[in-house]
């Protein structure tokens, strides 16, 4: 039988970053190496800056837009409520929804 630690190599990337952002350790870039963002997971190493996807800005920029203007964009926005510092959208599913908006939200 597989220990816990084992069973983390049967994972691919996307599925390691949303395992690394359910634990609370920030949105992760993709491209850390594979044996370097296990042992992130597993506790042996610590998060460093650059390890993390440079999102926060953005995404704490977007929440706070949605949060003024909600009654609007409500319907623009299905599925996701609005907090996106902690929806587990992905990094490009936050482009998508940020770049068209950047003037407003900057």
């Amino acid at each position: 039988m597989m220990n816990e630690d084992q069973s983390l190599v049967l994972l691919n990337e996307t599925e390691l970053l949303q395992m690394a952002r359910r634990q609370g350790l920030g949105v992760l870039r993709r491209g850390i190496p594979r044996n370097e963002l296990l042992s992130i997971i597993t506790g042996y190493y610590q998060v460093r800056p650059e390890h993390l996807a440079g999102t926060a800005y953005t995404r704490k920029k977007l929440q706070e837009n949605i949060a003024i203007n909600i009654e609007r964009v409500r319907s623009q926005l299905p599925g996701c409520d609005g907090r996106c510092t902690t929806y587990p959208c992905s990094e490009g599913r936050h482009a998508l929804c940020f770049m068209p908006n950047e003037a407003l939200v900057r």
